[in-house]
């Protein structure tokens, strides 16, 4: 590691020689009117009306600025702030002290910031929210679907069409389910928000089972003592679903102590319909059902933080969350299946009842180290969740020759514990080179215990061959260095991480050392024009997630049920990409995508009874994905913004060893506009299409949304909505093949069809503004396997 880094140093000094002689960095710091600092405010320099550079401050205020040598104009503005005007003379390694802003005494809409809305740096893009009036009314679904690259699909947020992205608020990964995550993300505002930034390929400080990416959203921070909070409320009716979703959250800033704590909850209905045929290719037999799942859903949580600063440079801090989803989603189903002349017609009721309690405990200290930014953390985390599952099944078999009742029944019970340590520095030398480098250890503990029952005469039966218990414990030890340098035009980024795993359960044993490389090189093109190229590569591991390792079989149909697979092994992956920044806002990115035993669901006969199908998950051998991906924000005028994010993949796959491998064609098109109209009135409009997806023998045909909104703000705190998702009302339709069978099936639920939403919120605040703490955790990767 230390010759690694060594290397990395020596190239990058002797590039300094190379690329820097022509350009003079100048230093500097904002601050506000009693001495602290302001972050994210834009610093641009000036040669008359014409942009030099700029850039957004750090977590201290502090920017760096490279131009000629020469006189220029600096600006500096925020929203809050009176903007800051300056002749200045650039000259070789000189600081230009301190600038004070003082508070806009018009209020913060008579601020107007000429930035620009997305920026590029050496490894993410950078959506500056604040400095974009364009932004206002905006719920965070809105903003990450403007955001480059970025893919959101019912309950799947994915960058340059990779799944498994992860999304963090203020340094802490959102540990929700899938819906409630999207749910959460619609209840911030944009006024709420200072930037999100997109980082599409992960470095070595982060976990390597972190291969789709990460979007990172950084909450505004306020700088007085006070109390700010905010209530909402929405609702989503359709055909489909009825949901209530009521949120708040308070934060309260005294002294040197901050608290806050947030709950929410989701209530309501939902509706699945299903309509299968199936065609057995090798026999004369056809098969046609239907289904219908009527969930009732009571989820609700809450959160609650403080953080402690012991001095300007120490501080502590302690989080507990707890959440609890209870989900009954009851299943009719009726099939008739025919076998040559012979009809067998089933009429079933599966009473499906999942049950969830999840709870985690957080503790952190931060020791800055100096005044350039530098940190010392340690981060201790803790997560106990507790899933239950019972299902009471009846089927009813009408043949020509008798009528058969055939009663069956399975409770499962999962039990996680995942705990983690984490040291990590984070050292900076200057404003041009800085230093990350950190240790981590993670404890995994799963244990899965299932009884399968069926009823004969007047006595339950214990099935023995689906009956199971299966434990299963991970120790996780890793390792992390990560240099990063600014060179005139250049910014490197390089860094490795190295994990040692050992897994015990599954009935074996595993013992492995990875090592995850990661580099990011941009080059500045044009200054002045806003050109930059860049390029990155990452090594990832994704491991299985939780509950895909759980061989419980939860019954979809009559003839389909769903499983888990414990032997699943981790997949490997490697992302190369370059990207070309146009005009500081528009990219192009190309790339590929290898990934070796990737995880993924395939459909199969079941082993005893070729009749009922089996959709497992299961290992790819080898794919590789070749992918291009736009991303153009337009603004013909000052009330029209206009972005499309576009994305082509060419993907090749491969499911069995040795087997033959076959390419295809992946499209994603998300084109959104909005009006900003007077009395703050805001118009929203978009149109999302996902061509025929083939994952193995499944493919989910092309799909076509449209969605109309429009929002009215009522001054600075409440907020009204409404609006019309899925206009087009289609469904969706899947199906597989394999050997002897092709499976088609209908779909309509609640992310696929028509739907009204209406959002209510009200923000509230006592005292001036303040500046807001959050308890930074370490186990976001892991938990996120939930």
């Amino acid at each position: 590691m230390k010759r690694l880094i060594l290397l990395i140093v020596t190239l990058a000094m002797g590039a300094t020689r190379l690329f820097a002689a022509h350009l003079c960095p100048s230093t500097g710091r904002v601050v506000d009117e009693q001495g602290k600092a302001v972050e994210y405010a834009t610093v641009v320099l000036l040669k008359g009306t014409e942009q030099v550079t700029g850039m957004a401050t750090d977590a201290e205020g502090r920017f760096t600025l490279k131009a000629a040598p020469g006189e220029y104009t600096l600006q500096i503005q925020y929203l809050g702030f009176d903007p800051v005007k300056k002749l200045v003379r650039v000259e070789q390694e000189n600081d230009l002290g301190d600038f004070v802003m003082r508070n806009a005494a018009t209020g913060i809409e008579s601020v107007v910031v000429a930035a620009q809305l997305v920026r590029r740096e050496a490894d993410r893009f950078v959506v500056d929210v604040a400095n974009a009036p364009a932004a206002i009314g905006k719920d965070g679904v809105e903003l990450l679907e403007r955001a480059p690259g970025v893919w959101i699909d019912g309950e799947k947020i994915s960058i340059n069409g990779k799944s498994g992205s992860k999304v963090y608020i203020n340094d802490r990964e959102l540990r929700m389910e899938p819906e409630q995550l999207l749910t959460y993300l619609r209840s911030l505002r944009a006024e709420e928000i200072q930037k999100i930034e997109v980082v599409p390929t992960s470095g070595a400080d982060y976990d390597a089972d972190s291969a789709g990416g990460i979007i990172r959203i950084t909450l505004k921070k306020r700088r007085e003592n006070g109390i700010d909070g905010s209530v909402a409320f929405n609702t989503r009716q359709g055909e489909m679903l009825h949901r209530y979703s009521p949120s708040a959250n308070i934060n309260i800033h005294s002294g040197r102590l901050d608290f806050y704590a947030s709950a929410w909850g989701t209530f309501g209905k939902d509706k699945t319909t299903t309509d299968e045929q199936t065609l057995y290719n090798a026999a004369d037999k056809t098969l046609n059902a239907h289904s219908e799942m009527k969930g009732r859903n009571r989820n609700f949580g809450a959160s609650a933080g403080t953080v402690f600063e012991i001095n300007p440079r120490h501080s502590v801090g302690a989080e507990v969350e707890y959440w609890h989803d209870w989900a009954p989603e009851p299943n009719d189903s009726y099939t008739d299946f025919l076998d040559g002349g012979t009809t067998t017609h089933t009429d079933s009721y599966y009473d499906k009842f999942d049950r969830r309690n999840n709870i985690s405990a957080t503790f952190n200290y931060i020791w800055k180290i100096d005044t350039l930014g530098s940190t010392l953390k340690l981060l201790l985390d803790y997560t106990r969740r507790e899933n239950e599952g019972l299902n009471d099944n009846f089927s009813r078999i009408t043949t020509p020759e008798a009528v058969v009742d055939s009663v069956y029944r399975d409770n499962a019970v999962s039990r996680y514990n995942i705990a983690t340590a984490t040291l990590a520095l984070e050292k900076n030398f200057s404003p041009k080179w800085s230093l990350k480098a950190g240790a981590k250890y993670t404890y995994n503990d799963m244990h899965n215990d299932a009884l399968y029952e069926y009823r004969k005469g007047d006595a339950w039966l214990r099935n023995d061959n689906q009956s199971f218990t299966i434990n299963y414990t991970e120790n996780i030890a890793a390792a992390y260095g990560i240099v990063s340098a600014k060179l005139g035009g250049w910014n490197l980024v390089a860094g490795l991480r190295g994990e040692y795993t050992h897994t015990t359960g599954k009935g074996v044993g595993q013992d492995y050392f990875s090592l995850f490389p990661n580099a990011n090189i941009s080059y500045s093109l044009s200054r002045k024009k806003g050109y930059s190229l860049i390029a990155q590569y990452a090594r990832t591991i994704e491991r299985p997630r939780f509950w895909t390792l759980n061989p419980q079989r939860m019954q979809i149909s009559d003839y389909t049920y769903q499983t888990g697979n414990p032997s699943l092994d981790p997949s490997f992956k490697h992302d190369v990409s370059l990207t070309l920044v146009m005009a500081h806002k528009y990219s192009l990115t190309g790339g590929v995508q290898i990934v070796n035993d990737e995880i993924q669901q395939t459909m199969k006969a079941d082993p005893e009874n070729p009749d009922l199908l089996q959709l497992a998950w299961v290992n790819y051998d080898a794919t590789k994905s070749y992918y291009v991906s736009a991303n153009l924000p337009f603004q013909p005028t000052k009330w029209w913004q206009f972005n499309a994010n576009l994305t082509y993949m060419r993907r090749g796959q491969r499911v069995e060893q040795h087997g033959a491998e076959e390419f295809f064609n992946w499209g994603f098109i998300n084109l959104s506009t909005t009006f900003t109209l007077p009395a703050k009135f805001y118009i929203d409009m978009s149109y999302r299409y996902q061509s025929r997806l083939d994952l193995g023998n499944c493919w989910v045909k092309p799909d076509h949304r449209v969605q109309v909104g429009v929002k009215k703000r009522f001054g600075e705190r409440f907020t009204a909505s409404f609006s019309v998702e899925n206009l087009l009302d289609q469904g969706q339709v899947i199906g597989a093949r394999g050997d002897g069978f092709v499976r088609t099936v209908n779909v309509k639920q609640m992310w696929s069809n028509r739907s009204y939403r209406v959002g209510l919120t009200y923000n509230f605040k006592s005292g001036k503004a303040f500046k807001r703490k959050a308890v930074e955790a370490g186990s976001a990767d892991e938990k996120s396997r939930l």
